[in-house]
């Protein structure tokens, strides 16, 4: 799971471009396989990305970053969009004297997704997907985002039900 981080950065950004910019799935992922749009990394995120170092002769170093595996970002975003709804429904209960309404889009997109992977992908890890909502969470939104989102994912898993196999 601690190598999907990428994956899951990807994932949430093109949800977040779906859900506020409203912009078609197939547009958001295309343009974040061409690295276009709002999905450039040309700028200083790139420095800042703690997944993606930028290393010379990165064909031929053995610690030079993997690609994304675009399958996982795919199914992140059709799962989280497709369930949505009732993962909000699931979730609304556990946010306490909050509503999805009131939440950050990104917190709410952050929770959405954590949830999905839990529920839709039995062989996840639940503490490593706390860990890269929070960590998302930490980086992409306000200061005590992090708390609330590891606290709300929490409670998430441990009211799930178990998936048949």
């Amino acid at each position: 799971m601690a190598h999907e981080r990428r994956e899951h950065r990807i994932a949430l950004e093109i949800l977040y471009a779906v859900d506020v910019g409203n912009a078609s799935m197939s547009e958001a992922l295309e343009q974040a396989k061409s690295g276009i749009g709002v999905f450039g990394r040309g700028d200083e995120a790139a420095a800042e990305d703690p997944y993606e170092p930028l290393y010379p002769a990165v064909d031929r170093r053995r610690d030079a970053p993997r690609a994304t595996d675009w399958s996982v970002v795919e199914a992140l975003v059709l799962g989280a969009l497709e369930h949505r709804k009732d993962l909000e429904s699931e979730l609304a209960p556990l946010l306490r004297r909050w509503t999805l309404e009131r939440l950050a889009g990104i917190d709410r997109l952050i929770l959405i997704l954590g949830a999905w992977e839990m529920r839709y992908r039995p062989h996840a890890d639940a503490a490593a997907i706390i860990n890269h909502a929070v960590e998302l969470a930490d980086r992409l939104s306000s200061p005590k985002s992090s708390r609330f989102v590891n606290g709300v994912l929490d409670a998430f898993a441990k009211v799930r039900p178990e998936m048949a196999n």
